[in-house]
């Protein structure tokens, strides 16, 4: 008995020791978190957390399983160093960076410029003051800066669009789903910036976390049945909700992949889009000329782009969607019940 208890106290550490570790993503977090507020001395402190446990940056930085993240923490470290003035640390951690993250806060080679100037006005020699003549007027205060009324518009229009989508998100059941919680995260950002907009940026920058919480939201589907990661026949199978039960039936043209392409819809409606790319990959060489399966695969590929900005995946997506439209004729397009809003244009904008 005492073996197996070791056995099993061994196994615990093996799985959890990792998690409990990795915790430069959590401070990378909260370092968006703060610079999302302009705190830009907390920004410094995460990101220096982050730093010490990965200082490795890249586009798609594996956090734990098959998480991937946007991971540019000298970018916002040596923002903040430049609003607190600290041009030096700044100039430093932007020659590290090789851009933004998910939180655009300007182009790299504005901030290093500005970083420079500031610098060089830094160490410049006091200028000598000589006293101005009688006769000059009194110097006018500087211009605020004036925020274009059309923008103002877009920014609450995109705002109440965001919201619509979310709201057909939640009529759907779709509220558990991680796009979801994405969605009304960045919803909620979105609407904190708009409170405190107060420049033209301000307002691109609201306009474009409501659109990008709308997309996401588009994307939200209900819950689909655990997903097991077995290769077991069917009849031992996870019993599956009707979505991906009803879709399988559209699909299959040969019996003998039913339950593979099962699978790779249990995936695909589950949001576990990496995981339904690599199945339908394979469907597709055993199947080459079912035009339903390379519309998933497509789809599958498109929500990877949408959630992690990489262009091969929107390359990917629309080459599979031509090869769909090449094998079948699809009426008025892809169906809404499998497919959203956003990967349906997608699919009409692709020429055959």
């Amino acid at each position: 008995m005492s073996r197996r208890i070791l056995a099993t106290a061994l196994f615990l550490f093996a799985v959890f020791a990792p998690a409990a570790q990795a915790s430069w993503y959590d401070d990378y977090d909260n370092g968006l978190a703060a610079a999302r507020r302009g705190d830009w001395n907390k920004v410094v402190q995460h990101m220096s957390a982050a730093i010490k446990g990965n200082p490795k940056e890249g586009n798609r930085v594996k956090t734990y399983g098959t998480i991937m993240i946007n991971y540019h923490p000298y970018y916002y470290r040596g923002v903040a160093y430049l609003n607190t003035g600290r041009y030096e640390q700044a100039i430093a951690d932007f020659e590290q960076t090789s851009g933004p993250g998910p939180e655009n806060l300007g182009s790299l080679d504005t901030l290093m410029e500005r970083a420079k100037k500031q610098l060089a006005s830094a160490n410049a020699p006091e200028p000598v003051q000589t006293p101005p003549p009688v006769s000059q007027p009194a110097s006018t205060p500087p211009a605020v800066p004036q925020v274009d009324p059309a923008l103002r518009q877009r920014a609450t229009s995109a705002l109440s669009n965001a919201k619509q989508k979310i709201q057909s998100a939640q009529q759907r059941r779709a509220t558990a789903s991680p796009q979801f919680q994405q969605a009304m995260s960045m919803f909620t950002d979105a609407t904190t910036k708009s409170a405190a907009a107060r420049s033209n940026e301000d307002f691109n920058a609201v306009i474009a976390l409501a659109q990008n919480a709308g997309d996401l939201a588009e994307l939200a589907m209900p819950p689909s049945a655990p997903v097991v990661a077995s290769t077991t026949p069917a009849p031992s199978l996870t019993p599956i909700v009707p979505k991906p039960a009803a879709a399988t039936t559209t699909v299959m043209q040969e019996a003998d992949y039913s339950a593979d392409v099962r699978r790779a819809l249990e995936y695909y409606f589950a949001g576990e889009f990496e995981e339904s790319t690599r199945r339908f990959e394979e469907l597709v060489h055993k199947m080459p000329n079912n035009g339903w399966l390379w519309a998933f695969l497509g789809a599958s590929q498109y929500s990877r782009y949408a959630f992690e900005a990489e262009e091969q995946y929107r390359t990917e997506a629309l080459r599979s969607f031509k090869r769909a439209k090449q094998l079948r004729s699809w009426g008025k397009g892809l169906p809404e019940q499998y497919f959203s809003k956003r990967i349906r244009k997608a699919f009409d904008e692709t020429s055959s």
